[in-house]
């Protein structure tokens, strides 16, 4: 049996799809400067069809030949056996182009792959290079920190909800996020393992440095505008214990 024709199996689709969102008393509108509207959505739909087909070339003559024929009940005007061809260099067009573009996400697959292990080498040596800095302490976890100022005031608990302000940055320097004029409020169990580990540390008043290891982060996964595997740096000021 001869496959349906590829341009009228698409045309059908989107007079279909139009019906079914307007509705049996909306598919037909009498507004002419509506139905004008219209006709250049189509176009511009199946323009992109086409493009994302493999064929941006297309006779656009021929295609309005075909759309009048379909849209007016007319035989088409290729034989059957010129239509299995034309179908058959269509689909091998689509799979081309489908192919190339696998291709390409392929390559750029494979780029952030490697990217995210030289995110995670960059950390492990910044933080090796850093542990070495005077008035750096490293925990078991392999958080390292710094006091910048030590007001001496109660530690808040792995449940305990508190109140901070922070400006966090890359290695670079370049910040990310911050808390800005409005500090911030939560609870220790719902923030990245650093952050939970490190505020056990402070007390109320106190202002630390943390340096952020990938796996006490956001890992290799990206968040926002933070690349996977990298290596966070936070100052932080605890403001209050709730």
């Amino acid at each position: 049996m001869i496959k349906s024709f590829y341009f009228n199996t698409l045309l059908i689709f989107l007079v279909t799809f139009s019906c079914l969102a307007l509705g049996a008393e909306e598919a037909v509108p009498a507004d002419s400067t509506l139905e004008r509207d219209m006709g250049y959505f189509y176009g511009f739909s199946f323009g992109n069809m086409l493009k994302d087909g493999g064929s941006p070339n297309v006779d656009v003559e021929s295609l309005l030949k075909g759309l009048s024929d379909s849209l007016a009940d007319n035989p088409p005007a290729l034989a059957d056996d010129r239509k299995e061809k034309v179908y058959q260099e269509v689909r091998a067009r689509q799979l081309r182009t489908q192919e190339a573009k696998k291709a390409v996400q392929d390559a750029q697959e494979k780029v952030a792959l490697a990217q995210v292990e030289i995110n995670l080498a960059n950390a492990e040596a910044f933080l090796m290079e850093n542990a070495t800095r005077e008035g750096m302490q490293t925990t078991p976890t392999g958080l390292q920190y710094e006091v910048l100022v030590n007001a001496g005031g109660k530690r808040p608990l792995a449940t305990s909800r508190v109140t901070v302000s922070y400006i966090g940055s890359f290695i670079d320097g370049s910040v990310f996020d911050q808390s800005g004029d409005k500090p911030v409020e939560f609870g220790l169990d719902q923030v990245v393992a650093g952050w939970t580990e490190g505020l056990q540390l402070m007390g109320v008043g106190d202002k630390f440095r943390f340096y952020l290891h990938p796996d006490l982060a956001y890992g290799a996964g990206s968040v926002g505008s933070i690349p996977p595997n990298s290596l966070l740096v936070f100052d932080v000021e605890l403001l209050e214990i709730r």
